[in-house]
């Protein structure tokens, strides 16, 4: 039941916020929202989302810095990470698959896309 899977999606641009946000809801899932990395840091322990959607650019820890961060906390060793960002560029999207990203999804959002990596991340059909 997507009502129980809970999406964090970090980005530094409100306007990216709350468009996926509203998008995703419109889809069924339930939506929380960081503005940055370290926003996000403190709702994933506090919220303990299903999966994270992250960009990677933000000012401070990028979305690379982050997913490092939060894999360091044993309890969220296997949280599923999404990187979405308008960096189109083949080697970070190496090194995000490299390090465990679940998928690397670019700007603008297909929400069609981000749909199907997240309802297959979290287990849902």
């Amino acid at each position: 039941m997507l009502k129980d899977k809970l999406v964090l999606l970090v980005d530094d641009e409100p306007t990216i916020l709350s468009t996926t946000k509203a998008e995703l809801a419109d889809r069924g899932f339930t939506v929380k929202t960081a503005n940055g990395a370290e926003d996000a840091i403190k709702a994933i322990q506090s919220l303990k989302p299903s999966i994270v959607v992250s960009d990677l650019v933000m000012p401070g820890t990028n979305g690379f810095e982050l997913f490092q961060e939060v894999k360091k906390v044993k309890e969220f060793t296997k949280l599923p990470f999404v990187f979405l960002t308008s960096v189109d560029d083949y080697y970070a999207k190496k090194f995000g698959k490299e390090i465990g990203g679940a998928a690397y999804v670019t700007k603008p959002v297909d929400i069609d896309e981000l749909e199907r990596i997240i309802k297959d991340k979290i287990g849902e059909k």
